[in-house]
């Protein structure tokens, strides 16, 4: 299994008419193959102007066949091209292979957090297995499906923890159990990785 990634910034001055038209672009995608991509805004904290769109995919190919597909597709043309108009920068994107699942991976979920960074190559497997091991502890603690991911495209040697939530309500319950069960800042000094690489967010799915 697979997770691609797109970040959009869109220019602020634009920002409700780059969204609209990247749920609408998102969307028309949607009804041309067999994946369904999601849209995702930051959650109270994030760089604001941030949109992304994620897919889960178990072929690369396939994926790749079904989206260049679309490039000779005039309606996704003229749509993409007003979406282009409204960004303040490229958009980046990145693949991520799952390594492990802690939990019911389930449908996408409302509400995600997410924690990535860096690692040097010959740290990669450590900083995996620190990441899974996280993982099991937040989900044993209190039942968060927490899904590692390791990318060599995109952003090579990295490693993402993304924890699912339905609501911001859940995500901080269960960020204060964390906290509350009291090892959490001792399992940190197992942590293997680049610190000053280290992004986090909050984002929930508008779509």
């Amino acid at each position: 299994m697979y997770l691609w990634n797109r970040q959009f910034v869109v220019d602020p001055g634009k920002f409700f008419e780059g969204v609209a038209g990247i749920v609408e672009v998102t969307e028309y995608l949607n009804s041309m193959g067999t994946h369904k991509s999601d849209v995702w805004l930051p959650a109270m904290v994030g760089t604001v102007g941030t949109v992304g769109v994620t897919t889960r995919t178990e072929s690369l190919a396939l994926f790749d066949e079904e989206r260049s597909a679309a490039f000779s597709d005039a309606g996704f043309q003229e749509m993409a091209g007003r979406v282009g108009s409204c960004l303040a920068a490229n958009p980046e994107d990145t693949m991520w292979r799952i390594a492990h699942v802690a939990g019911e991976r389930g449908d996408v979920p409302a509400v995600s957090s997410v924690v990535n960074w860096d690692v040097h190559p010959a740290e990669l497997e450590g900083s995996i297995g620190f990441a899974i091991g996280m993982a099991e502890f937040q989900h044993e603690l209190n039942g968060t499906t927490v899904v590692v991911g390791t990318s060599q495209w995109g952003r090579p040697n990295a490693v993402s923890m993304i924890l699912n939530y339905d609501s911001i309500a859940e995500f901080e319950a269960a960020s204060d159990a964390v906290l509350a069960e009291g090892s959490f800042l001792e399992r940190l000094k197992g942590a293997v990785g680049r610190p000053e690489t280290i992004q986090s967010g909050v984002m929930r799915r508008i779509t």
